[in-house]
């Protein structure tokens, strides 16, 4: 079977074939119904004959590789297909004087189910009130547009960073809120808040859905792994459930037996999403995304992991579910198999399509999206039989053959940033731009019919009246995002937010050493204000944000936002050279959209109140008694604003270099809010805190560890999980982030140079903790 873009294009050509030469058309013909079929059920096509001429006779093409001969009054078909899909009919009729065709798409769909599915998404439609709202979460609004007149009718204050919607039967309107932790209910009569309901501190809820069924919704929550289950009446939750990870997506199947949950960052063996039995509400099962190890890397396709996991999109056939996401082609770098990472084959789009029936993803339908970047979100045409992709990175929607997984065609001119769908009755689709801060229009009336691919924009409507982000901190998440500038990605497959999605991590280790660096963990960026800490990067090798450009230009494939002339001026090429800033307002604009993460995430292992545990407390003095403040310190927890860089024990042969240069030691991470950030060091190889201060620590070198008992160590380790930046938690009393290069007493813990720099930690615990004797270490099995 064709694709639909081959299709359309076939028959075009049969149309300006039959009407050549133009004496040849005495006959005329037209096929007046043509709708829609079931597989397995004979459809009937009937010809209607006008101003023939003698006998006529029909031949009959019809799609599926069933042909008929020219036949004498052949005016009618009855025919059945086996299998669902997009079938090109073609029907040639000739007389005494001429001839003609009618050929058209015939749409062959499964049976649907009854009603419709729910899922987690940042805009919904209200189709009794003829409404769209969004979700406007960095101006802590909800936007109410009306979808005839196509304007914004009113925009409504909520909490803290508003993410999700959803609608009740009874008119009411939850938003989800994750950074004020909370759920608020608008009646959408009043468009009033009518109450606030607060859930678990601290635990990001990201994902809400509210059962077909009504009695029941949804709320993932991504910092704690669980999923709650609340009354729709109330909000009151009324269960929860320990998934493990990073639950995001959530989605409900269209009678509500069946919850959906994905696994945003992923494990590095494969991808993960929970199906949740409604009635036990109890994991019945988990599909697994398996790596993809042996695809050849090309330009058109490649290796990777599974990862980001956006959202589940139901079909209408109740037969599969559609997972948006990423591969991270973590198999591929000098130091795994010696082949250098390319903009091609380091991260490509993925769309997984599980069947629900069997429990497992059907792997041959696998879709890479070529030269896009993010798909986060599925919405089906009514009958199932196309899917829109939004495609975050890339600034448009994707349309795909449902049944074939081929391209159908693209609705460019989105916006920046698109994410939520919603596909009304009247074939209008409605796509929030999130960071244009507007939702476009798009006539897909031809589409939905499978008529033609011709799509017509009819707005873009603006959402929020007054943006409370600054004009070059906006701009600049703009260009973070967007990989379909030419400048940040020439193939259109990465963006900084491809790993750094809303400025967080991926839980990714890259083998960065074809670009003079080594094997990497990526690092959220959250709460460090660009270069508030000091250089960037696990070495410490750019001095300031624009050095970023080296990247763009020799990872991402991107042309650079810096001219050849630029870059031949002095050492404005090199990192850490002559200084970029000032030199590219989108590289400025960059830098001030990271300068403006300076708050980190709250620590959900606090207190419901923000304080610390009582562990906590006791972690902390053991913190200081152990002098990891020497390196770890003042309020940002690091003591990289000195430039200085320290092997711990650490720095291996996989670690690589430093731009090119010899790595020396490793730059110090801020220890806040490394409670969502695992894996732990510069290379990934600690999984756990424990990791780090244990298994990777054997001789001490990282800090003193091994004289703590084992009650001690869950004390330290508990503070360290609480840290978040919070006033009260910084890891050291002292202001040694302000103080110059040369310390109090000149304890550098492990500062690059000679080997004091391997004593330094155990004398400034020694310093420290004079109380404590040496001699009673006490080893701790590994």
């Amino acid at each position: 079977m064709r694709s639909l873009p081959k299709l359309l294009g076939l028959l075009g050509g049969i149309g300006w074939a039959a009407a050549w030469p133009a004496e040849a058309r005495a006959v005329t013909a037209s096929v007046p119904e043509r709708a829609p079929s079931l597989t397995g059920e004979a459809v009937t096509f009937d010809l209607t004959i006008a101003d023939a001429v003698g006998p006529v006779q029909v031949r009959w093409d019809m799609g599926d590789e069933t042909r008929t001969e020219f036949t004498v009054g052949d005016v009618q078909q009855v025919h059945t297909y086996a299998a669902p899909g997009h079938y090109p009919v073609l029907a040639t009729v000739k007389d005494d004087v001429g001839f003609t065709s009618v050929a058209f798409v015939h749409t062959v769909h499964r049976p649907l189910v009854t009603g419709s599915a729910a899922g987690s998404t940042d805009l919904v439609y209200d189709q009794p009130n003829a409404r769209i709202y969004t979700a406007n979460h960095e101006n802590d609004s909800v936007s109410v547009l009306d979808t005839s007149a196509l304007t914004r009718l009113a925009e409504v204050p909520v909490a803290r960073g508003p993410v999700g919607l959803a609608l009740t039967a009874q008119g009411k309107l939850w938003v989800l809120h994750r950074d004020a932790h909370s759920l608020s209910i608008i009646d959408t009569s009043s468009l009033a808040v009518e109450s606030e309901v607060m859930l678990p501190y601290a635990s990001q809820p990201m994902g809400l859905a509210i059962s077909p069924t009504g009695d029941a919704a949804y709320v993932t929550l991504m910092a704690v792994g669980k999923l709650l289950k609340l009354d729709v009446a109330s909000g009151a939750v009324v269960a929860e459930l320990a998934l493990g990870g990073t639950p995001r997506g959530v989605s409900v199947s269209h009678d509500g037996s069946q919850v959906y949950v994905t696994r945003f960052i992923s494990e590095d063996s494969h991808g993960e999403v929970a199906r949740i039995d409604a009635a036990t509400f109890q994991v019945s099962t988990r599909f697994e995304l398996a790596a993809d190890t042996t695809t050849e890397d090309t330009d058109q396709q490649g290796r990777g992991l599974p990862n980001y996991l956006f959202s589940v999109g139901l079909s209408p056939d109740g037969l599969f579910a559609w997972v948006p996401g990423k591969k991270d082609n973590i198999f591929r770098g000098p130091f795994r198999d010696q082949l250098a990472l390319t903009d091609d084959n380091t991260v490509r789009p993925l769309v997984a399509l599980l069947n629900v029936a069997d429990g497992v993803e059907d792997v041959a339908r696998r879709i890479d999206l070529d030269d896009r970047n993010l798909p986060n979100q599925v919405v089906f045409t009514p009958l199932g039989d196309y899917a829109f992709v939004s495609v975050a990175g890339s600034a448009l929607v994707e349309v795909r053959d449902a049944y074939t997984g081929e391209f159908v065609t693209a609705l460019k001119e989105t916006g920046f940033a698109p994410r939520g769908l919603a596909l009304t009755e009247t074939d209008k689709l409605f796509v929030h731009a999130s960071l244009s801060r507007t939702v476009a229009v798009y006539d897909v009336a031809d589409v939905v019919s499978s008529h033609d691919l011709i799509t017509r924009k009819l707005a873009d409507i603006p959402t929020v009246a007054a943006e409370k982000l600054d004009a070059q901190v906006l701009r600049g998440k703009q260009l973070f995002f967007n990989s379909a500038d030419i400048r940040m990605s020439d193939q259109g497959y990465i963006s900084c937010a491809s790993c750094h999605f809303d400025g967080a991590e991926d839980g990714r280790v890259w083998d960065f050493g074809s670009v003079g660096e080594g094997l990497r963990n990526t690092v959220s960026l959250v709460g460090r204000r660009g270069t508030g800490h000091g250089n960037v990067n696990w070495s410490g090798s750019f001095d300031e944000i624009q050095d970023a450009d080296d990247n763009i230009r020799d990872l991402f494939g991107g042309k650079g936002f810096l001219g050849a002339e630029q870059l031949a001026a002095g050492t404005v090429a090199t990192p850490r050279g002559d200084k970029k800033a000032g030199l590219s307002p989108e590289l400025d604009a960059l830098a001030a959209f990271l300068g403006s993460l300076d708050t980190y995430r709250p620590s959900p292992f606090r207190n419901a109140d923000g304080s610390l545990t009582e562990d906590g407390v006791a972690g902390r003095a053991i913190f200081q008694r152990l002098g990891c403040g020497f390196c770890h310190t003042g309020l940002d927890g690091t003591d990289s604003a000195r430039g200085k860089l320290h092997d711990v024990g650490t720095v291996k042969p996989s670690s690589g270099l430093r731009a090119g240069e010899p790595l020396f030691g490793i730059d110090t991470p801020t220890l806040n809010g490394v409670w969502e950030t695992a894996p732990y060091l510069h290379d990934g190889s600690a999984p756990t805190l424990r990791d780090v201060l244990v298994t990777a620590n054997p001789e001490d070198r990282h800090a003193f560890t091994s004289a703590l008992s084992e009650a001690e160590l869950g004390q330290l380790i508990a503070y360290v999980q609480q840290l978040d930046g919070s006033v009260g938690s910084e890891p050291s009393e002292g202001d040694g982030a302000g103080q110059g290069p040369d310390d109090s007493f000149g304890l550098h813990c492990g500062v690059t140079g000679g080997p004091f720099d391997r004593r330094a930690p155990l004398l400034a615990f020694a310093f420290v903790a004079g109380s404590m004797a040496f001699g009673a270490r006490r080893r701790r099995p590994s």
